[in-house]
């Protein structure tokens, strides 16, 4: 990877988030109330951080080609 490359993080969020929303039902034959609520917001700021370091990465992309 050369240094003008921007490093492709965001879609790992999105990767998280959707173990996160998984794990309840993956890891759980029925989990309590507070658990799918904990994975619930834990899957939505991964969402939000994702979406945020993909709009870095777009203008750096940006940038780059400019």
């Amino acid at each position: 990877m050369s240094s003008r490359e921007t490093p492709q993080i965001a879609v790992w969020y999105f990767v998280a988030a959707t173990f996160v929303f998984a794990s309840t039902t993956l890891f759980f034959d029925s989990p309590v109330l507070w658990v799918r609520i904990v994975s619930l917001v834990v899957g939505f700021v991964l969402i939000a951080a994702g979406g945020f370091q993909l709009s870095r990465e777009m203008k750096a992309r940006k940038r780059d080609a400019d």
